[in-house]
């Protein structure tokens, strides 16, 4: 699995806007929640990346947070598998506005900050 951010420029200077799951065919279970790591660093995902694999959204209502030692993100996959039956897909993409809703933090900024982008 790749964790990757798409960054682009805003207002005053380049912010992560998007974070992308790259996943090989097989690899996610689909009845789980995947939890992800909030510290970097990720690398950075360019559009031409995106080459024909098929990618799904992960809305705001499939994010939750786990609390605990160390925070993570959690996606709940089988609400993706719900809204994409049979569709063989290896792309997540998270929008870092609707991460920080969950996280009730500016996670983008952090990230920046922090040097967690490559």
């Amino acid at each position: 699995m790749r964790l990757a951010l798409y960054c682009d420029f805003v207002l005053d200077g380049i912010r992560p806007l998007q974070l992308v799951i790259e996943t090989q065919p097989g690899e996610l279970d689909w009845t789980e929640i995947l939890y992800l790591p909030l510290s970097g660093p990720f690398e950075r995902f360019e559009p031409e990346q995106f080459d024909d694999k098929i990618g799904a959204s992960v809305l705001l209502e499939d994010l939750v947070l786990k609390r605990g030692g160390n925070e993570e993100l959690g996606v709940v996959l089988p609400n993706l598998a719900l809204r994409h039956p049979g569709a063989d897909i290896t792309l997540l993409v998270i929008q870092i506005s609707d991460a920080e809703e969950v996280l009730e933090y500016k996670w983008g900024y952090r990230l920046m900050e922090d040097g967690w982008i490559e």
